[in-house]
């Protein structure tokens, strides 16, 4: 059974939604789409969404590369692989195409770098869109919120504020919960497409690294 605390919150949430009108439901629908490609997005780049050392992952490669006597690389390809999170994945297997097919390394990372960005992009663009689609529907409840207010005002007057409370509710709660799903939305999304473009210029440097060893054992 709920507790008094939970059943009065809930019971709060129950009569918001209805008190908004019928936009709630869409901005309702924005809100979990939206932040169910953002968790998706997480997902998929993993640990290397919150680690703030991902630039040591092409340190540690350059250097072990340069220290390596071993044409295989062993060294570097063994603490990438022990490091997880997408940049260690992708220079893995970059390293490993390296070592067994210098030849096709430069068409292998060209074509391997557009699909690993459209991966970690993937449903980005759903997550603008909603973010940008919840204040819309909001302003929308504004709109007929306040019709509902006038069409009271025409019938009545306006000399009882209770029968024009419900309009004025529903412009009012439909608007904020539209600004309450844009806000985060916009300011997660804008945080995640930063990660991306991070990971993006380390992949890219990461892949510069492997490919001057290349040249340089081929010598």
């Amino acid at each position: 059974m709920y507790s008094t605390k939970s059943y009065i919150f809930i019971e709060s949430l129950r009569n918001t939604y209805e008190a908004g009108g019928v936009v709630m439901l869409p901005i309702l629908i924005c809100g979990v789409i939206g932040f169910y490609f953002l968790y998706s997005a997480w997902f998929r780049i993993g640990r290397d969404y919150f680690r703030k050392d991902s630039h040591k992952v092409v340190e540690r490669l350059r250097k072990d590369l340069q220290d390596s006597e071993s044409g295989l690389a062993k060294r570097a390809r063994g603490r990438l692989k022990k490091r997880g999170g997408i940049v260690a994945r992708e220079l893995h297997l970059a390293l490993k195409v390296a070592v067994e097919n210098p030849a096709g390394y430069e068409d292998y990372m060209q074509v391997r770098m557009i699909k690993t960005l459209r991966y970690m992009q993937q449903g980005n663009h759903i997550v603008s869109m909603m973010a940008a689609a919840a204040p819309l529907l909001g302003l929308l409840g504004t709109v007929t919120g306040m019709v509902s207010t006038f069409d009271v005002i025409t019938l009545y007057g306006n000399q009882n504020p209770v029968l024009m409370a419900d309009g004025i509710s529903e412009a009012l709660i439909s608007t904020q919960s539209g600004l309450l799903v844009a806000f985060p939305l916009t300011l997660l999304k804008q945080r995640l497409d930063e990660r991306i473009e991070i990971l993006s210029q380390q992949l890219q440097l990461g892949a510069t690294v492997i490919e001057n060893w290349i040249s340089s054992s081929n010598k």
